[in-house]
């Protein structure tokens, strides 16, 4: 119930604004007219209101009665028969109403209603019937009118007559011999035998009055309650130009032209309409329902034109024609669509070229331009389309450029009717599925780091523990020498677990992030020789020959010491536990124009059957016999720690040689 009553709210609101403007047109329209009918005279608008004696329309209505006396008697009508029969007919419909004596003595011609002897009255007399005081009188030389015993001042502009005058159509030359007399009864009374214009345009008045004022009060007040509704109204409006929107551009155009030819006409029409109560003003109404129809017809227009703005211009029949063909030719691959659009285009300019001469030489010069601009249009929408086919093409590879680069939430959005809409569609879903496979893996590694994080915190307590537990054994006294053996291991699996536990714990802090750094400007140079110096029992035992190629003068680089110092110790490290023995380590640092480069190369111990990413992964060794001591974890932190320090970290394998290479930016 109240969806259906929120649908109804915008149509009850433009319906009221649609009522109020046709009812107060209509209304302006009568009066306007009446008002011109009248040459201007606003005393016109009170007729209804007012004696009707008193009002335009009287006095028009007596005016043209008189003219239908005069007529055959004074100006003596080739069809003069008929004009008498035409007379008489009209005049005798008002009965009692009207008394009137028409003659020609020349022609002896004679029209009247008037029983026994008759004589015309002297001027400015009183009349010579009683309840007949308003009267038209012609005694041959100018025309008179009476009302109660005064003559009125016909050629007044405010008399109501100056209008009337025209139609009375006397020649005062030629009307010597000719007399008119018409008296109106001063009390009209309905004709039973007949129908009385006068009667029926007096109880008229008093009706239209009222029906008027009704209709301009039920107008303002529609009117008020549109605008206070105005937003429902303007909801409405724009469900009106969706409507029109889906009409062609060439429909409205054929359309538009008779309505605009229709409201030239009925202008026309309005300026010249003839007022004869009661039906001119139904007239005057139906004409003004057939204007507003035209008005509300270009109403409609504009609001597609406001709303629909651009789109009222493209959609039109060649567009519709071309969208069509959009969908059809998708159903074929781009490269042929492409190419079938380009051969049709050929085609359809030679057929258009070849029959806009064939009309330029039958003399048709209208279609044979409209060909041309047809075909014109044709090539501009060609190059349009073929301009924006290419941007958007741009934009494809300029997407997969940013896929590439690692943005995973930026869509690609081109309009429905591109020729690249499907691609970018298909991009933008590789796009969100590479998106939730990355963030399910992010997701997964934090997990990971998470777990190792919180298991590493919580074995260190029991460890330290253990460690205090095992030394304090070593240091008791007669205890066998078996027990001394154990406790030995105990100690020696003790610290190996203690480092394994903070090689964890150091690692998952550098991959998630979330470890201090003190970057400062260090000297590589110094720094890697001090490494070798702490590291020198180490080495020495190892029995490994190591070439160290490192220059005297600073190497400058900012990072963090502490990160940077673990990241050899890890490295030569690892190079004593997996070195051929009696090899040769290779230790170089060099400085070129992209920064210092820092190498160690050692000839493995064991046959290296995997891969530079492979053996970076974590918990993984070298040996696959894992016979030697360590946690896997070693090259693992080395490159997160460089990578947090600033530094590139590579790993190159070549037969059983086994390089690391880490390049850090110089500071000058």
């Amino acid at each position: 119930m109240d969806t259906k009553s929120k649908k109804s709210k915008p149509f009850t609101a433009w319906l009221s604004f649609f009522l109020a403007v046709n009812l107060l047109a209509v209304f302006l329209i009568t009066c306007l007219s009446a008002v011109a009918h009248s040459g201007g005279n606003l005393t016109v608008l009170q007729a209804p209101f007012v004696d009707y004696k008193s009002t335009i329309f009287f006095k028009e209505r007596s005016g043209h009665y008189f003219s239908y006396l005069y007529d055959p008697v004074g100006n003596l009508f080739a069809d003069q028969n008929a004009s008498l029969d035409y007379a008489k007919w009209c005049l005798n419909e008002e009965g009692s109403n009207v008394k009137y004596y028409a003659v020609n003595t020349a022609a002896g011609l004679e029209i009247t209603n008037i029983a026994g002897e008759f004589s015309f009255p002297e001027a400015e007399q009183a009349p010579v019937w009683q309840d007949y005081n308003y009267y038209w009188y012609f005694d041959g030389q100018k025309l008179q009118v009476i009302d109660h015993g005064q003559p009125v001042d016909i050629q007044r502009r405010d008399s109501g007559y100056r209008n009337i005058l025209p139609y009375v159509n006397i020649d005062t030359a030629n009307s010597a011999h000719t007399r008119v007399l018409l008296a109106v009864r001063d009390t009209l009374q309905e004709n039973p035998y007949g129908h009385s214009r006068y009667y029926s345009e007096k109880q008229s008045l008093a009706v239209i009055g009222w029906v008027y004022i009704g209709a301009g009060l039920l107008g303002l007040a529609l009117l008020v309650y549109a605008i206070m509704r105005r937003r429902d109204k303007r909801e409405f409006d724009r469900r009106l130009a969706s409507w029109a929107g889906r009409l062609w551009l060439e429909v409205k155009v054929l359309l538009s032209l008779p309505a605009a030819f229709l409201l030239l006409m009925l202008f026309s029409e309005l300026r010249t309409v003839h007022f004869d109560l009661p039906g001119t003003v139904f007239m005057l109404a139906a004409m003004s329902g057939l204007l507003l129809l035209g008005c509300w017809w270009f109403y409609v227009i504009l609001l597609d034109l406001l709303v629909n703005r651009s789109n009222f211009f493209r959609h039109n029949l060649i567009n519709s024609l071309l969208k069509w063909y959009q969908r059809y030719e998708r159903q074929y691959a781009w490269q042929k669509a492409m190419q079938q659009r380009a051969y049709l285009l050929l085609a359809a300019e030679s057929v258009l070229a070849v029959m806009s001469v064939l009309f330029l030489l039958i003399g048709n010069v209208l279609l044979a331009v409209l060909l041309a601009g047809a075909g014109i249009y044709l090539i501009y929408r060609y190059l349009r389309y073929y301009n924006q086919t290419i941007t958007d093409l741009g934009k494809l590879i300029d997407h997969i450029e940013l896929i590439k680069n690692g943005d995973m939430n930026t869509r690609l959005e081109l309009a429905a009717e591109s020729s690249m809409y499907p691609a970018a569609q298909n991009l933008n879903s590789i796009q969100a599925g590479m998106n939730i496979a990355v963030t399910e893996q992010l997701k997964s590694e934090r997990l990971k780091l998470d777990l190792i994080t919180n298991v590493s915190h919580d074995l260190k307590t029991p460890l330290t523990s253990i460690i205090s537990y095992v030394d304090l054994l070593a240091r008791e006294e007669g205890l066998p020498e078996q027990a001394n053996d154990y406790i030995q291991i105990l100690a020696q699996k003790s610290e190996r677990l203690k480092n394994l536990i903070q090689d964890l714990f150091d690692l998952s802090k550098a991959s998630s992030d979330n470890i201090a750094l003190d970057m400062e400007e260090i000297d590589l140079a110094r720094l890697l020789k001090q490494t070798l110096a702490d590291m020198e029992e180490p080495i020495n035992a190892s029995g490994l020959a190591f070439r160290v190629n490192i220059p005297d003068e600073p190497v400058n680089i900012v990072s963090d010491g502490k990160k940077l110092y673990r990241v050899w110790e890890n490295l030569i490290t690892n190079t004593l536990k997996y070195s051929l023995a009696g090899s040769r380590v290779f230790i170089d640092l060099t400085v070129d124009t992209q920064g210092a480069l820092a190498t160690i190369k050692n000839t493995a111990n064991y046959e290296m059957t995997f891969g530079e990413e492979e053996i970076l992964q974590r918990f993984v060794r070298g040996d696959q016999s894992r016979s030697s001591e360590g946690s896997g974890l070693g090259l693992s932190i080395a490159q997160s720690f460089t990578q947090i320090c600033g530094g590139h970290f590579a790993m190159k394998i070549d037969g059983d040689l086994f390089k690391v290479e880490l390049r850090f930016k110089t500071v000058s």
